[in-house]
């Protein structure tokens, strides 16, 4: 088995773990508050990142220069797992899933604006197509109720999708673990904070659902290191989108949610986006094109 072949494989065990928090979220959102899922979802995480950076030797904390970026990165992406848990929890896993998945799209758009980073014609196809996607998954309306937990979800894109951005302003300046590891923390002690209203105690089935989410977060989280690792991120990114798939399975079998029209239609949108986006970028004739105009590309 070749190192794409290990990469891809790794992918598929990442975005199925991650599929499968998801559902424990969902069956525990009865009695476990959203605060005690996102300490749990971290704390695991917090552990393996703290074991990483032991064993690396790298800072915990990074250099001084980059805490700004880390403490920003740690923060959105506390948000961004905040309104994916709360979205999971208020309304069909696969939408909340589709929705949650639509952050790289926003991360083109934050790394045009920030990074200067050339924003293409298409990209911008894409985009257009992915917002309609998710347009017809959140379902506009005037009922608060419905579409708050949408609204919740397509927010989560949206930081998650400026967290990226700081993750490739990071990428060469700060290991993975350090990264890993200030989210987490950050993650846990605001989670400590927002959670001391809500807080309920747990009986020994909300002990093991938490464990569950910390153990497939933190399993995912390590698959996902590995698989990027192992091959070039743009190889085997397209694989996460398979987790609304998963999640789509997943919540059928065990919830009895089925996709409507409506949102399927959104996700064939949504993966037709990302497919767009993933061929161009690693197209063989494209790069041959680019080689051709600057031979010192």
């Amino acid at each position: 088995m070749t190192n794409k072949q290990k990469a891809i494989l790794l992918m598929l065990l990442s975005t199925l773990s991650f599929s499968v928090m998801q559902l424990i979220v969902k069956l525990s959102s009865g009695t476990i508050p959203v605060m005690e899922q996102v300490f749990a979802r971290n704390l695991i995480t917090l552990f393996i990142a703290l074991s990483m950076i032991i064993k690396t030797k790298v800072p915990a904390f990074g250099r001084k220069e980059n805490q700004p970026a880390l403490l920003g990165r740690a923060v959105l992406g506390y948000i961004g797992v905040v309104g994916y848990f709360y979205a999971t929890t208020h309304m069909n896993v696969a939408d909340a899933s589709l929705l949650h998945r639509s952050s790289p799209f926003f991360t083109i758009i934050f790394a045009a604006i920030f990074l200067k980073e050339r924003l293409k014609r298409i990209h911008i196809i894409a985009l257009l197509i992915a917002f309609t996607g998710a347009l017809l998954v959140i379902n506009p309306s005037f009922n608060l109720e419905k579409i708050t937990p949408a609204l919740m979800g397509i927010m989560s894109a949206i930081v998650s999708g400026a967290a990226y951005v700081l993750i490739s302003f990071l990428k060469g300046k700060e290991s993975n673990a350090t990264i890993i590891f200030v989210f987490s923390i950050v993650s846990c002690i605001l989670s400590l904070i927002f959670g001391v209203t809500s807080f309920a105690v747990p009986t020994a089935m909300d002990l093991l659902m938490l464990l569950g989410i910390g153990l497939t977060a933190g399993y995912g989280q390590i698959t996902l290191t590995q698989a990027y690792s192992m091959t070039a991120p743009g190889e085997v990114s397209i694989i996460n989108y398979v987790g609304i798939v998963f999640s789509a399975i997943l919540g059928l079998v065990f919830l009895n949610e089925a996709v409507s029209v409506r949102s399927l239609v959104g996700m064939i949108l949504i993966f037709a986006a990302a497919l767009l986006l993933y061929f161009i970028k690693n197209s063989p004739y494209i790069r041959i094109r680019k080689n051709r105009s600057n031979p010192n590309a």
